[in-house]
């Protein structure tokens, strides 16, 4: 009972922090003609400028206690004490994203995608993207999945993973040729990743490009010889055909 309180609460804080930051937009764009270039972020700043350097410790402390909580493994408690920071501190980038991820281990994914989705807008940073994209998925939003992988993607492309996680999303939309194009730079960025190469055999058999996926599945069995899962794969492919 005490979790859906604790998370009906936590829902109710980011709603209103929302909330808030729309009145500000609103703020901000009625008085964009006079506003200066170094001004614009003017939204930021005001909610940035309420906070005393007494509420900046006590948004230190109840972090720090979220922490404890969270190593004693009260993970409600933790999301208490997280969310009270927030209440005082709307932009702190460190409780969002502790709050964020404690959201997607409870599997609260739609929370957990609200905080990831404004991390994205104040940091502009492709870890938080990645999360967001991931978050969506689970809630089969494919649509959006795409767009946050992508973003992240577009932000830092040295992650083979990344584009892994895009092409799961593509498989799951039935999009399979940009699945297979995804995950074929994954295979790009890292060549003897056997995760990888499997699910790019499989993505090559479901699309019906037989001969493609025998030849990833000799390429799994020349840096592995004694790949059996590789072996028992092409058996079951000859006697399909």
């Amino acid at each position: 009972m005490w979790t859906y309180l604790m998370i009906l609460f936590s829902l109710l804080v980011i709603a209103v922090i929302f909330i808030r930051r729309g009145i500000l937009i609103a703020r901000k764009r009625e008085n964009e003609k006079s506003v200066l270039p170094e001004e614009n972020d003017l939204d930021e700043k005001l909610a940035a400028q309420k906070i005393s350097k007494s509420d900046k410790s006590r948004v230190v402390e109840l972090c720090d206690k979220s922490d404890l909580n969270l190593r004693a493994g009260n993970e409600d408690e933790a999301i208490k004490f997280l969310v009270q920071a927030l209440a005082i501190d709307e932009l702190n980038v460190e409780a969002q994203n502790k709050l964020a991820m404690l959201y997607m281990q409870k599997q609260t994914y739609s929370a957990a995608a609200a905080l990831f989705k404004r991390l994205g807008d104040i940091t502009d940073d492709a870890v938080h993207f990645s999360h967001l994209g991931l978050a969506f998925f689970q809630q089969q939003n494919y649509e959006e999945a795409k767009q946050a992988y992508q973003k992240a993607i577009a932000l830092d492309d040295s992650r083979p993973q990344r584009f892994a996680s895009l092409g799961q999303v593509y498989r799951a939309a039935g999009e399979l040729q940009n699945a297979i194009i995804a995950i074929n730079r994954a295979v790009e960025l890292d060549k003897q990743n056997m995760d990888y190469l499997f699910l790019l055999a499989d993505l090559q058999t479901e699309a019906g490009n037989i001969s493609e996926a025998m030849e990833i599945l000799e390429k799994i069995l020349t840096l592995d010889p004694a790949n059996e899962e590789a072996k028992k794969y092409i058996k079951r492919i000859r006697k399909q055909q």
